[in-house]
């Protein structure tokens, strides 16, 4: 595939790696994966690819800036900044590469939708008409805060969520949404939070539901279909951002546990329970435990949307989950997928040394995975590691490791 061209790049922290052909991305990312693994794993490890590396996100959230604008005319001649008069600008969009507090203003992105820019342009119009202030990260101050709009990739429904500091002409916004997306849910959130994220104190439905659908497809090793799982998604569910791609390591991990058949799964860091879900059907019972407690909720919403009985949610940090509900090692597989800082040593230990014959484990960031790898490989071997590119034009790869007990 040749590169993608956007006029952004270079200055928005969206994509860092646009300047390279996909094939020529994930070839970087499977080097550096494989430099980072070295002391675990020597052979080479495939890559699965995002089949099209376009408009494959299923949410983004871009931020509405109040900034000092910023002249290449300045900066040439007062590159200090001493003499440059002020002049400000709103900006909506990703954020500026290594910058917090300024943001692109977003003309061009493939990322998410083509829908995306033209929702952009319809918000940004309406906003001005509204004589609307964007937030200044600064001072704190200004109404408009966060745009995140979602997706589901397999069933079409979106949701897009205004984050405000303050009251807002709800009427005329959901008519600039619809103008571009006429079937869209639309949510108002408020958040007066000092912090740069996403997080609403409160969350109202302007329009529709406060949800959408989403639906992941495992197929077989045949390439049919053998599973599909339901996922309620609202503003704030955990879900991988890349549908296509995450379902082929969903399938993937289910195909390795469809082959070792185990009555009990440990889904350790489990989220919402996705690996629990995509599994359900191929053991006696799944144990699910994340410390996040509205992942747990989301976990036993769609269990029941499912027609799932057979996984236990437990709301715990897992180092403290295996401290007082010991693993059972007997016709037991563990499954491990942890945040990017990777394991608690405790409960890397304690899977370490728990006895069970097979360990699954994903992760997100190869470094701390080589670091849980030192505490791991003391008891299990290597018998297959595997990268899916979920991110691309980022340097970010998730990687797939088998292990089975020495």
């Amino acid at each position: 595939m040749p590169k993608i061209t956007c006029k952004h790049f270079g200055t928005c922290g969206g994509c860092a790696l646009l300047n390279l052909s996909y094939e020529d991305q994930v070839d970087k990312k499977r080097a550096k994966l494989k430099e980072t693994l070295k002391d675990f794993w020597t052979q080479e490890i495939p890559v699965t690819t995002t089949d099209n590396p376009v408009y494959f996100r299923n949410k983004v959230e871009l931020g509405f800036c109040h900034q000092v604008k910023w002249r290449e005319d300045y900066k040439k001649n007062d590159p200090e900044n001493k003499t440059r008069p002020l002049e400000f600008e709103q900006t909506l969009g990703f954020k500026l590469k290594g910058r917090w507090d300024r943001a692109v203003d977003l003309q061009e992105c493939f990322l998410f939708s083509d829908k995306l820019v033209p929702l952009v342009d319809a918000i940004r119009a309406w906003a001005a008409k509204e004589n609307l202030s964007y937030y200044d990260q600064r001072k704190h101050t200004g109404i408009l805060r966060h745009l995140m709009v979602r997706e589901g990739k397999n069933t079409g429904e979106q949701i897009v969520v205004l984050f405000v500091t303050d009251d807002f002409n709800e009427k005329t916004f959901v008519a600039a949404v619809e103008s571009v997306l006429p079937n869209a849910n639309i949510m108002a959130a408020v958040n007066n939070g000092l912090a740069d994220t996403a997080e609403p104190e409160s969350l109202r439905v302007l329009k529709g539901k406060d949800h959408i659908f989403e639906k992941i497809m495992l197929t077989g090793a045949n390439g049919k279909t053998e599973r599909e799982v339901i996922f309620k998604l609202s503003p704030q569910s955990f879900f991988q951002t890349n549908t296509s791609t995450a379902q082929k390591m969903y399938s993937k991990v289910r195909g390795v546990v469809k082959q070792i058949a185990p009555k009990r799964i440990y889904d350790l860091y489990g989220g919402a329970g996705s690996f629990s879900l995509s599994c359900a059907d191929l053991c006696e019972k799944s144990i699910c435990v994340e410390s996040v407690a509205p992942a747990i909720y989301n976990g036993i919403e769609n269990a029941k949307l499912n027609n799932v009985k057979n996984v236990q949610f437990f709301c715990s940090r897992v180092e403290d989950f295996v401290k007082e509900q010991p693993i059972e090692k007997k016709d037991a597989l563990i499954i491990l997928d942890p945040p990017r800082s990777g394991m608690h040593p405790r409960a890397c230990k304690a899977v370490a040394q728990s006895g069970v014959e097979n360990v699954l484990y994903i992760s997100c960031n190869p470094v701390t995975l080589a670091t849980d790898l030192k505490t791991l490989t003391q008891y299990y071997d290597i018998l297959h590691v595997e990268a899916f590119d979920f991110f691309p034009h980022s340097e970010h790869i998730e990687t797939f490791v088998q292990l089975k007990l020495k």
